[in-house]
This record gives C-alpha cells, structure tokens and sequence, in this order.
C-alpha cells in the first residue's frame, strides 16, 4: 500500500482511537525519563498524545516521507523514515516500543520483533495493536458494508498465535493478549468515501460504490452505530539477556 498517496486524506480524516492511548496508558507505566518509539506512526497522533501525556521523549519511523510531513514539530519528538525491520536510529534504547494497525504491513514481522528485540532496555515494553479474525469479521461499518474488505483482510492481517510465537522466540517473556473495544457513532462518511481505510482500495470499485450508497443512505435517518475493536499484544525484554 503506498502510504505516500493516501498520506494527506489520512491526515484530514482520520484520527487516534482514545482506547489504544487507553490501553498505553493503563499497561505501561511510563516517566518523564522514559524514550518511547512508534513504528509505523503516521502523521504521529498516537506518539504526541502519548508523550504529552508522560512528559517523556519520543521517537517515530515511519516509511512514507508524505505522512510524515503531516506529523507536528515537537521539540521532544523525533520522526525519521525507516521500515519495521530496521530502525534508523543508531543510539537509542527504549522504554517501550509500539505500533497501531501497523504489523499486517510489515513483510518480516519476525525480523521486527528481533529489532526490536535490540532497542529495548532490559525489562522494555513492546505493544502491538492490531486484529483479529473474528474483530475483522465483524467490523461496523466497514465489514458491514463492504464485506470484500474482511475478505482481503483475513489474508493480510498475521495470526496473533504467529506473533505471539515468533516473539518469544526472539526473547520476549510475559506475552499478553488484551481485547479493546468501544462504541462508535458514525455521521460524516468522508473517510469512507475518500478511501482513507487501506482495505478499501483492495476491493471492486463497483462493491465500493454501492457499500458507500447504503452507507450514505442510512446517514439520511441519522447516526450509523458502531464499534472499534483491537488485540493488543504486550510482551517484554527480559531483565537478564544471554549473550
């Protein structure tokens, strides 16, 4: 997916998820003297909330230049381009890395969690935010207006039993899953209508069509109700690393 061209219509219509930052804040016990990196951030909503948050430094990487641009100058905030599997920072360690809706893009996952695996001080956090089979399948609206997409998704998105596996085999201990959710009202379709949700682009223009007609009509009687959900997966470098 080339975040390069979807860059500025993400930027204008979508937005941080309260929950994630939520979930963050409730399971990591951050300090003004913790350095926190995001991967995959975006236009960076989710690592400035954060580190405003906790009053700590932060660090994004993200392999589109164009989203990036979208991301706020913040003097405690660094943003570099770099992929998953290779961080572009050469002295930095971390109190906690994390990535929002961001593994079923990454080619190599187990060679992220390795990477990771090196920035992360002893006792370091790592968090991955993404979904399930079951939370793919029952999205709303998407998954109930355009069901190409849970189709798509099935096949891109990692089984979480693969990530849990291919984390403690890089040395991760205390592997946790937590399921996220919360109500959402939908009443602008801007995101939707403007593909700011990449599995959009992976379906026929005619399904696209006529899942935003019904989408848009049912907007003419009112709010359209639904629900985000995600799996968070925490897992932990160990205090005591054999060499």
């Amino acid at each position: 997916m080339d975040y390069d061209k979807l860059a500025d219509v993400y930027a204008r219509t979508r937005g941080l998820s309260p929950i994630v930052l939520d979930e963050l804040r409730t399971h990591w016990s951050g300090t003004p003297d913790s350095r926190v990196l995001e991967v995959g951030c975006g236009t960076g909503d989710y690592l400035v909330e954060l580190v405003d948050s906790v009053k700590c430094l932060g660090w994004g990487v993200d392999p589109s230049a164009k989203m990036l641009q979208h991301a706020p100058a913040h003097e405690n905030i660094r943003f570099a381009e770099g992929t998953a599997e290779k961080f572009p920072f050469e002295d930095s360690v971390f109190d906690l890395i994390f990535s929002v809706n961001v593994i079923h893009h990454v080619i190599e996952t187990a060679d992220y969690f390795g990477e990771a695996m090196g920035y992360l001080k002893p006792g370091g956090m790592i968090c991955t935010v993404t979904d399930t089979p079951r939370i793919i399948r029952d999205r709303k609206p998407l998954t109930h207006y355009w069901p190409g997409t849970a189709l798509a998704d099935l096949v891109r998105y990692p089984e979480i039993s693969k990530l849990s596996e291919q984390m403690g085999s890089e040395g991760f201990v205390d592997i946790e899953e937590h399921e996220i959710s919360a109500p959402i009202q939908i009443d602008d379709p801007s995101s939707y209508k403007e593909k700011a949700y990449s599995c959009l682009h992976l379906i026929s223009e005619d399904e696209f069509v006529e899942g935003l007609r019904c989408l848009e009509d049912d907007l003419k009687a009112g709010p359209v109700q639904g629900i985000i959900e995600f799996v968070c997966i925490w897992g932990t470098a160990p205090l005591h690393r054999a060499i």
